[in-house]
């Protein structure tokens, strides 16, 4: 649901968003969105800004951004990424930013609650899975999908 900008100071309000929280683990209040959101966001094409509410267990899979620079603020618990090249894991905790470069292969590990807002520059959809990646990857946890 677009909230369109009046040229003046705009909001949204946390009423406005947070019982999605139930349903949706990523609450994107500003971007370039191209699928139905229930709740308002401000379109930007320049930059996403998420609110994400993560479980125990909520862990992510493997992935990368062709365009896309992810910097995330952890704002409750913690959370770890895991580079797919290296293997090399990073813990988050309150008050961390972590930065995910465009190209980086990571994966989401979350072993506790957690919440965080991420900030996405430009804003961009596109994410490439195991299954669409033709890198070679010990990390490879889906065969690469054959084209027809």
């Amino acid at each position: 649901m677009q909230r369109i900008s009046t040229g003046s100071l705009d909001k949204i309000a946390a009423a406005e968003y947070t019982e999605h929280f139930s349903d949706l683990p990523h609450i994107f209040l500003v971007g370039n969105l191209l699928r139905a959101c229930p709740h308002p966001f401000f379109r930007d094409h320049r930059l996403e800004i998420i609110l994400c509410e993560y479980t125990a267990g909520s862990h992510g899979q493997y992935h990368w951004h062709p365009n896309v620079t992810e910097y995330e603020y952890v704002i409750e618990g913690s959370l770890t990424y895991r580079e797919a090249e290296t293997g090399h894991v990073t813990v988050f905790r309150v008050g961390d930013l972590a930065t995910v470069p465009a190209l980086r292969c990571v994966e989401r590990r979350v072993d506790e609650y957690c919440r965080t807002l991420a900030i996405k520059v430009p804003s961009h959809d596109v994410k490439i899975h195991c299954r669409d990646c033709s890198r070679e990857c010990a990390q490879r946890l889906e065969p690469l999908k054959e084209s027809a």
